[in-house]
């Protein structure tokens, strides 16, 4: 379907460690020590052999239900028997060592709760929901299901940095009354 991919971990949890205590102990020398700190973090919160991750968002798209909250997804794969992690790539991506019909399964039980309008029956979403779950999902939060950085209460992802952040609007030729008082001369 897709190839190669890099199977082995991406990062050296030894060093990502050395290094957050490094920037950690020398604050005031790094002026963007939170978006530093927040990557090195999530970095080392990530199951190391998981290589690639899930989206929550995508998933859900699929079938085209609502989705589950993080904490209560990630604690229905703990509660199965299964690890989970966040990842540094997406604030609700999911590494794991679940297999897929076991995620299938959960969303499967989740749609049961939180029912989803009828699609044709060639739909993907379709297609999976028309198969019954082996696996009945407990949702009941977990403290595995927090990442450290949570409990802890240190930011995984930053914030926007001012409100409104983001793309503005297209620039237009619209005249504003200011700029029409400025163009004819006129003070206020």
């Amino acid at each position: 379907m897709g190839g190669p991919i890099w199977s082995a971990p991406i990062h050296d949890q030894e060093w990502v460690a050395a290094i957050l205590a490094d920037v950690k102990s020398m604050k005031e020398q790094y002026p963007a020590y939170d978006r530093i700190c927040a990557v090195l973090t999530s970095i080392s919160e990530e199951l190391p052999d998981a290589p690639l991750f899930l989206s929550l968002h995508n998933i859900s798209a699929t079938l085209k239900c609502t989705s589950p909250s993080a904490v209560m997804f990630r604690s229905a794969v703990t509660n199965a028997g299964y690890r989970t992690s966040g990842t540094h790539v997406n604030p609700l991506g999911l590494k794991t060592d679940a297999p897929m019909h076991t995620i299938w399964d959960i969303m499967r039980c989740w749609v049961k709760n939180h029912p989803v309008k009828a699609q044709s029956s060639n739909h993907p979403g379709s297609v999976i929901l028309a198969k019954e779950p082996i696996l009945q999902a407990n949702f009941a939060q977990t403290v595995a299901s927090l990442s450290k950085a949570k409990v802890k209460k240190v930011a995984r992802f930053l914030p926007n940095p001012e409100k409104h952040w983001g793309p503005k609007l297209r620039a237009s030729r619209q005249i504003t009354e200011r700029i029409l008082k400025m163009l004819v001369g006129i003070r206020r």
